[in-house]
């Protein structure tokens, strides 16, 4: 030992045995506890000798550390002092298997505190020193590195020791047990201890504030409560002994017996609770409170490093000589620079996980950064890449890191670990996968799908009820007073707020990604959502995003629509949880009915409905399942006015109480009344209804279920043999045709119709904005779906590097905002019950638009475009048909000046190469007849509602760069014998009179050959494909398991989930979901044959375009091809005013909802607006 290290020793040693006897002094002139015999304590000669022992040469083993008992004690802290109790185990912690995950979302602490809950309860860890490195040249005095192996539970790690580190440990634990104030173990403390915590404390002189202060730091700090557990006898652990001959002076043939001195050493000192908690022993192991959570994977690597500050704003890394060293004019100077006189370097605890990495924050245990192993992941080391010898640069595309290590060999074990990391467990992300997307193709994965938003919500609702540890939810719009299910039988158990409040009580963390908009554009009000959300709980999280400034993005938006389940269950799509999304197979104009029956008197159904909030009413599909916990009526917190109002109504009896006074009695429903006038127009108008007054519903206020076709006889044959999908899992609950009244299913700003009139007072969820009584809703048709188990790892992974990118632009020093982990992909548990619809087995990749702004790339040119690439290569792939639904149809011809997605030049290719081989090839297009925008599109307020009509067109048959136009100069004679272009209208009645609107189409979907889906937030535009603009979020399902099916009368295999989405499609856009008589018979199952496609599928759309133009003078139209043809269109009365009847009865000829896009309307005009007005100010590209 040198003798600088001998002097910093003896120096030690002074002020310990200083600060020990100042202690004990303190001790014997302060009785903090009755003891009826003197007790025994360390004075400091005697902890002198105890340290001294250590470097006597008279002893081989130094057996400081040992005293009887002290594997069956704690530590705790009672006024401000340390001393040990005895310690029972807990029957809840003996239970306990494994750390829960959302142990990460707890409360940090600092590393240097004593006895931190970092192990699995009652689990021993094992130590074996399996290898070792002797090197005399470069380590003299310690030569050998022991690899020491541990095991505890299922995780195993490997860390490298030398007789040093050993020493250091022996040494500050020596320290610690010198400072503690033991009392040796005497009868009167023992009892003393038995009873601490317990009712037996008033036997102590403790005052009331120091029991309170009391703080137990061993996670098995609990008393006996039996006196006969105490009398069992332990096993007496053996005593850490440890070899005090340096490894120096031990031969080379008794290093065998010397690793095994230096692993019973470490056994025997992690047998004692007290030393196995110890921060420097926690160091010594490398653990963390992230080591043994299964959920996070394997224990990885974690350790003490150096991080240089700046791994993702340059401008925190201190002085650049002014610009000089970001752009590498000299490599000298820059290394140092960045690495030497300016650069801040922080100590950190880094770990590597499966798939991610990241570093705390060591003074508090803060999690301070969380990065994700993704292909643009590099890793190097050296002088060059560094500046430093014991430097490591790691790079991805959302992370840059600059670490450092204390010597080049544990520099150059991380190097080799993280390496190791990269092209094993996360190699799936570091290489490239299909479609160049950031995730790979998962199999065997189980997957369902939703058409229209009724059967969706619903299913999100259960899932959302049944989270365990953690909800994501990701919207463009999200509506917190939103229903999920309908009708409102159970108040208010099924809105969104109240189902997020239910579970943040339940300890479950739930983080919101809501689109900042801009508030001049766009009347959404993410505000106040956020508002809303955050101030229910603290267990809800919500950040906006972009802050368009500082962002310097004005014009592009989160777009994705995503619900994520514990990272387990992830639903995907174009169904925003928000106003106007809800609908099902009806597509309704009206909201007929409220929460009464027929014949039955409203205010007795008012209070049924209140008492029924919380259990289960039979027969309905919108109510709780069975096997959901629901609280008791009687105990509900009033949360709001409206809670307040249902408990009281709750609470009201047929028959009063004998001792109600008579004012009491007559005023009580009054008082009711008066507090629900400004909740909305459904309990008003029950209250006010009497029975003689409810309206009954007759066949001419009842919407067309069913649409003149049905299933024919082989169809239902297969359909009971189970080769057809059950469309019964997307239906509403039949009971809602037998409910009247006023408004059922669409409460307040949820009745909407946004092309008459966009939302306004947002915080005002309740009162209209639409009149009910004169304008009929947009009905809005859309599809999603949901994935089980590693793409839905993926879809979480998506939206936490979203959330991480946010949280460290705008949160970055706000604690409550936790950066979040994806978990392990390794053994993921799947509850079969989870999801309420039918699954099917399938390959799945998650894809993605993304870019810098969007999701956090350092590298503001990398761009993912995996959704585009994906459509490309299916639709080059596709042998027989391509179904596309899609809010926007906006694609030219590659080399144009505008639009620059590949879409149509795919499909003008695919289309060509089934002309030259003359097979049969069919394109069909579903999509809105009008763009979702306020405004009457042949008057002045129509600009946008133009704009958008002037680019769909272009790309579908109008110029040079379109389809049809360049189909036809090809050569094509009929092009629509390869593509056709249609919508979705209804009809209803509304106040006697028949009524229509379209249907608002806003899937995202693709389907081909009955195999293939693409499936989520995108949108055939280049805002939503070419990465750079909107953030979107799909996936690509390929089936694993087929049927019976046919292509243009030849058998093909049909896959089971594609297969069964495209025919319930049909069915639904053709009206023959449910059977009705006297209808003629329709095959779909060959979606291809020239019977089906041109006899059923166009000649349907035509016959329903005309009647619906004949009927109603529908708009658009082909009838109108300039601004004069129109105005002299609606000006001609159409023939549901001046002959109710007729109209009726040609409506009776309408079969479904497929009609015609117009595709001659107002082709003579120039539909891009003025270039004064404030639409033709603003720049193509938000356009299209």
């Amino acid at each position: 030992m040198a003798v600088s290290d001998v002097s910093t020793l003896n120096r030690s040693i002074s002020m310990l045995i200083e600060s020990t006897e100042e202690m004990s002094n303190k001790n014997e002139s302060t009785q903090s506890l009755e003891i009826e015999q003197p007790v025994q304590k360390h004075s400091a000669f005697d902890c002198f000798q105890l340290i001294e022992q250590q470097f006597s040469p008279d002893s081989e083993f130094d057996e400081t550390l040992g005293i009887e008992g002290l594997d069956e004690v704690t530590v705790v802290t009672i006024g401000g002092e340390e001393i040990i109790i005895k310690r029972q185990p807990d029957e809840a912690t003996q239970a306990a298997s494994e750390i829960p995950f959302n142990t990460i979302f707890k409360t940090p602490e600092k590393f240097k505190q004593k006895q931190r809950k970092l192990y699995l309860p009652n689990t021993e860890i094992n130590v074996e020193i399996t290898d070792f490195d002797r090197n005399v040249t470069y380590h003299l005095l310690n030569p050998n590195l022991y690899t020491i192996t541990l095991k505890h539970g299922q995780f195993t790690w490997q860390i490298k020791r030398r007789y040093a580190d050993f020493q250091k440990l022996h040494t500050q634990l020596m320290v610690f047990k010198a400072s503690l104030n033991i009392p040796f173990p005497t009868k009167a403390h023992k009892q003393l201890r038995e009873s601490f915590r317990m009712t037996k404390l008033n036997q102590t002189t403790l005052s009331d504030d120091q029991i309170r202060n009391a703080t137990t730091l061993d996670v098995n700090d609990v008393t006996n409560k039996d006196a006969k557990d105490d009398k069992k006898k332990k096993k007496k652990g053996a005593l850490p002994r440890f070899p005090n001959k340096p490894d120096a002076l031990v031969p080379f043939e008794s290093i065998p017996g010397r690793m095994k001195q230096l692993e019973d050493f470490l056994k025997n000192l992690l047998a004692i609770s007290i030393y196995r908690q110890h921060p420097e022993t926690v160091e010594f192991l490398e653990v963390s409170p992230l080591s043994f959570i299964s959920a996070l994977g394997g224990k990885g690597k974690e350790g003490a490093l150096k991080k240089r500050s700046g791994s993702t704003r340059p401008s925190q890394r201190g002085c650049d000589c002014f610009g000089c060293c970001s752009n590498d004019c000299c490599f000298r100077l820059n290394q140092f620079c960045s690495t030497g006189v300016c650069s801040r370097w922080r100590n950190c605890w880094f770990f590597v996980k499966d798939t991610f990495f990241g570093y705390i924050r060591q003074k508090d245990g803060v999690v301070r950064g969380v990065g994700l192993f993704d292909q643009g992941f590099d890793v190097s080391q050296g002088v060059y890449s560094t500046g430093m010898r014991n430097g490591i640069q790691l790079y991805t595309h959302s992370r840059f890191v600059m670490l450092k290590g204390s010597t080049r060999r544990s520099t150059k074990e991380w190097l080799d670990y993280i390496k190791h990391v990269a092209s094993n467990q996360a190699s799936q992300f570091v290489t490239a996968n299909p479609h160049n997307s950031f995730a790979p193709v998962r199999t065997g994965i189980s997957a369902g799908w939703f058409v229209d938003g009724a059967s969706y919500m619903s299913c999100v609702a259960d899932a959302l009820e049944k989270a365990q540890e953690e909800i994501y939810i990701a919207d463009w719009w999200l509506s917190p007073e939103i229903y999920m299910k309908r009708p409102a039988i159970d108040g208010f158990y099924w809105r969104l707020d109240k189902i997020l409040l239910r579970k943040a009580k339940q300890g479950v963390k739930i983080f919101v990604l809501l689109y900042k908009e801009l508030e001049v554009a766009l009347g959404i009000n993410s505000f106040y959502s956020k508002q809303r959300l955050t101030a229910l709980h603290e267990n809800i999280r919500v950040l906006r995003h972009p802050d368009h400034a500082r962002a310097g993005v004005f014009f592009w938006a989160h777009h994705e629509k995503l619900v994520v389940i514990d990272q387990t269950y992830a639903f995907v799509g174009g169904i925003d949880l928000c106003y106007g999304r809800w609908d099902d197979h009806m597509h309704r104009l009206t909201d007929l009915g409220s929460i009464s029956t027929p014949l039955q008197n409203p205010i007795s159904m008012l209070i049924k409905g209140a008492q029924n909030i919380f259990t289960k009413v039979p027969g309905s599909m919108d109510t709780v399942d069975s096997s959901t916990p629901i609280p008791n009526k009687r105990v509900i917190k009033v949360e709001d006015p409206e809670d307040a109002f249902m408990k009281q109504v709750a609470d009201l009896k047929p028959g009063h109480k004998p001792n109600t006074p008579e004012m009491e009695r007559r005023n009580r429903l009054s008082a009711v009344k008066d507090k629900v006038k400004t909740k909305g127009r459904d309990f008003m108008n029950l209250l006010s209804l009497n029975e003689s007054e409810i309206p009954v519903e007759n066949e001419k206020n009842k919407p067309d279920a069913c649409r003149n076709l049905h299933f024919n006889d082989d169809e239902m044959k297969e359909a009971a043999c189970g080769g057809m999908e059950d469309p019964s899992n997307n239906y509403t609950d039949p009971m809602i045709e037998t409910l009247t009244g006023q408004a059922k299913l669409w409460i307040g700003k949820d009745y909407c119709n946004f092309i008459y009139k966009d939302f306004i007072n947002l915080e005002l969820p309740h009162d209209d904005f639409v009149d009910r009584t004169q304008t009929p809703r947009m009905p809005w048709h859309d599809i999603a779906t949901v994935v089980v188990g590693s793409s839905a790892r993926d879809v979480a992974r998506h939206f936490i590097q979203r959330w991480n990118a946010v949280k460290l632009e705008k949160a970055r020093d706000n604690l409550s905002y936790p950066y979040l982990m994806p978990r392990t992909y390794q053994e993921i548990k799947v509850d079969p019950n989870f999801i309420s619809i039918p699954l099917h087995r399938v390959s799945c990749q998650v894809l993605r638009s993304s870019s810098s702004w969007s999701a956090g790339f350092l590298d503001p040119e990398y761009v993912e475009q995996s959704i585009h690439e994906a459509y490309i290569d299916t639709i080059t792939k596709a042998q027989h048909y391509i179904y596309i639904e899609n809010q926007f149809f906006i694609s030219m011809e590659r080399g144009n000046l505008y639009v620059k997605n590949g879409i149509v030049e795919r499909l003008y290719e695919r289309i060509m190469r089934a002309v030259k081989e003359n097979k049969v090839f069919r394109v069909f297009v579903v999509m809105p007849l009008l763009p979702g925008f306020e405004g009457d599109v042949g008057g002045t307020s129509g600009n946008a509602v133009r704009v958008i009509t002037h680019w769909n067109y272009s790309s579908i048959n109008r110029g040079q760069y379109s389809l049809i136009s360049r189909l036809i100069t090809a050569g094509v004679e009929d092009p629509f014998q390869y593509i056709s272009f249609h919508s979705l209208r209804t009809h209803s009645v509304l106040n006697g009179s028949p009524i229509t609107e379209l249907i608002y189409v806003h899937s995202k979907l693709l389907i081909c050959d009955d195999k293939t889906i693409i499936c989520g937030s995108a949108n055939i535009n280049d805002r939503s494909l070419i990465g750079k603009r909107d953030s979107e979020v799909a996936v690509i399902i390929q089936d694993e398991s087929f049927e019976e099916g046919r292509m243009n009368g030849e058998t093909f295999p049909s896959g089971l989930y594609a297969g069964r989405l495209r025919r319930f499609l049909f069915r639904e856009h053709l009206g023959i979901l449910e059977p009705k008589p006297k209808s003629h018979n329709i095959d779909i199952n060959d979606p291809i044959s020239d019977q089906f496609y041109n006899g059923i599928w166009r000649r349907t759309s035509n016959r329903n375009t005309r009647i619906f133009d004949e009927v109603f003078k529908c708009i658009p139209t082909n009838n109108t091809q300039s601004f004069a043809q129109l105005k002299a269109y609606l000006e001609e009365d159409p023939l549901c005013k001046t002959d109710v009847k007729a109209a009726e009865e040609r409506i009776k000829q309408i079969e479904g909802y497929l009609v015609d896009l117009p595709l001659e309307f107002l082709k003579n005009e120039v539909l891009t607006p003025p270039a004064t007005s404030k639409e033709g100010m603003m720049p193509n590209v938000l356009w299209v």
